[in-house]
């Protein structure tokens, strides 16, 4: 009886554990696509509307859920002012989210994600949107090529999982 419980604990558990990292993967590609929106919505409001960054990033603030959950949104607006003047808090926000355990990014997206925003602000809006339009296209190709592999990657993590589990209660037997 002992041993059945324990197989069945062990077959949760491995399948659990495969879940778990794929949902990991897919939460890691949400967040690179809702990178990419917030690209798109901070380029077309300081080249249309010339909108300070500050009210951008407020304003972005109520549409976005998966950055708000992040927290990347709310460090944003926290470390915008410093003293009572304004500095570029993208590179101090996102090192706080990944040191926090908020994103799940590779090496090279959080590179291309922090060189987006470091000239935020700073500068003419024009040499900003043309800087901003290089990263956002870097990250988008990059975005692109690993989708498939990513997505092939979670179901290997789910299907593994599973099997473990299965694998090691007929060991049991």
């Amino acid at each position: 009886m002992f041993k059945y419980i324990g197989m069945i604990l062990v077959a949760v558990s491995c399948t659990a554990g495969g879940f778990l990292f794929s949902n990991n993967i897919k939460l890691r590609l949400k967040q690179i696509e809702s990178f990419i929106r917030f690209f798109d919505y901070i380029i077309k409001y300081i080249d249309i509307y010339k909108y300070p960054v500050e009210k951008i990033f407020a304003v972005y603030s109520d549409s976005d859920d998966i950055l708000e959950n992040c927290g990347f949104l709310n460090k944003l607006i926290k470390n915008g002012r410093i003293n009572g003047l304004y500095a570029n808090p993208w590179e101090i926000s996102l090192n706080e989210c990944k040191n926090e355990g908020l994103v799940f990014f590779t090496d090279e997206e959080f590179d291309i994600i922090k060189e987006f925003g470091a000239k935020l602000g700073a500068g003419r809006a024009d040499e900003q949107i043309v800087h901003m339009n290089l990263y956002r296209e870097k990250l988008s190709k990059l975005y692109e090529e690993e989708y498939i592999k990513e997505i092939n990657k979670s179901k290997l993590y789910r299907i593994s999982g599973g099997l473990l589990g299965v694998f090691i209660c007929v060991l049991m037997l």
